[in-house]
């Protein structure tokens, strides 16, 4: 119990900046208007820049077996997601006109924003790097198969040549070439200063949202779009990582890996689907029942997960 109790305490402070944008949003201090430009900048200045600063600084990273095999880890994880939200969908007999965007929102957890301060909450800071490569995998899943799902069109990869992405390759080819010392220190200086503000914002965003998110809710007929979410990302999902990292299938000379799985397992929807929904014309009331109830639920099944991951790794 007292390890439960510090690992939810552990996990307070990213949850309490998404209570200050819900109140700054709530109060009319973060308007709604402002959404569009902060988010701008937030994914194509500061979070880029956050991706350049800690794959340079960290100066180890190269492209080898392990950076594929996170890259792919990334990759497969979301497939796992969309696989079982297709799964459960079908159980639950989610409503035709909902089904797609609920395999798609379901199918995705938050893996940047919320993930990577919980993860240095209980691990060093090293895990970011590997956070950031792993991500590498997820946001080609998403941008490809996911469009897939969500449109039932034909493959496309335009999603895919978005800041954070190519942020990433810019980072892995400088320092292959000769690191941060190619940089002068001013600019660097700069890069630094960008990139430790775009997790704060970034969760003071992702709260405003969240505001609107509740402010518009309407629960699902019998429930079924709510519990179906919460069976996928709050329980099914992270129980199939659990098992998978106490496997002999996980590598086990790659233990930050592991560190990743535990951190992503535990993750709520990705609030930022209802964007992407959105802008494919989708159901976007569907969006915002699963984002909203995987969020309020993760308050307590993210440090739950949490504890039952650390001690398996532990164990292991």
């Amino acid at each position: 119990m007292e390890n439960l109790i510090g690992i939810f305490i552990a996990v307070t402070p990213p949850f309490l900046l998404l209570g200050v944008g819900f109140i700054a949003r709530t109060v009319g201090w973060l308007r709604a208007e402002a959404d569009a430009s902060l988010s701008m900048v937030t994914i194509r200045i500061l979070y880029p820049c956050f991706i350049i600063f800690h794959i340079l600084e960290e100066g180890h990273t190269k492209v080898n077996e392990a950076t594929i095999l996170m890259i792919f880890s990334g990759f497969l994880s979301i497939l796992v997601g969309f696989v079982l939200a297709w799964v459960v969908s079908k159980i639950m007999k989610i409503e035709e006109e909902s089904v797609r965007t609920f395999r798609f929102c379901a199918g995705i957890f938050n893996y940047g924003f919320i993930a990577i301060p919980v993860a240095l909450a209980f691990f060093d800071g090293e895990i970011v790097v590997h956070i950031i490569l792993f991500n590498l995998g997820v946001e080609v899943a998403i941008w490809t198969i996911g469009i897939l799902i969500l449109t039932a069109d034909k493959l496309s990869l335009k999603g895919l040549l978005n800041p954070p992405v190519i942020a990433v390759f810019f980072a892995l080819i400088i320092q292959a070439t000769g690191g941060k010392l190619l940089i002068p220190s001013f600019f660097w200086q700069v890069v630094a200063v960008l990139g430790q503000c775009s997790i704060p914002i970034g969760l003071l965003l992702i709260g405003g949202n969240f505001y609107q998110l509740m402010n518009n809710f309407r629960f699902s007929n019998k429930l079924k779009t709510e519990i179906s979410a919460l069976m996928v990302r709050n329980l099914l999902f992270p129980a199939l990582v659990v098992c998978f990292i106490s496997s002999n299938f996980c590598p086990s000379n790659i233990p930050y890996l592991r560190e990743v799985l535990v951190v992503q397992a535990a993750m709520p929807a990705g609030i930022f689907a209802v964007i992407v929904v959105g802008n494919y014309s989708s159901n976007r009331s569907t969006a915002m029942r699963v984002i909203s109830v995987t969020m309020l639920a993760s308050v307590l099944t993210l440090p739950v997960w949490l504890s039952i991951g650390l001690s398996v790794l532990v164990a292991n």
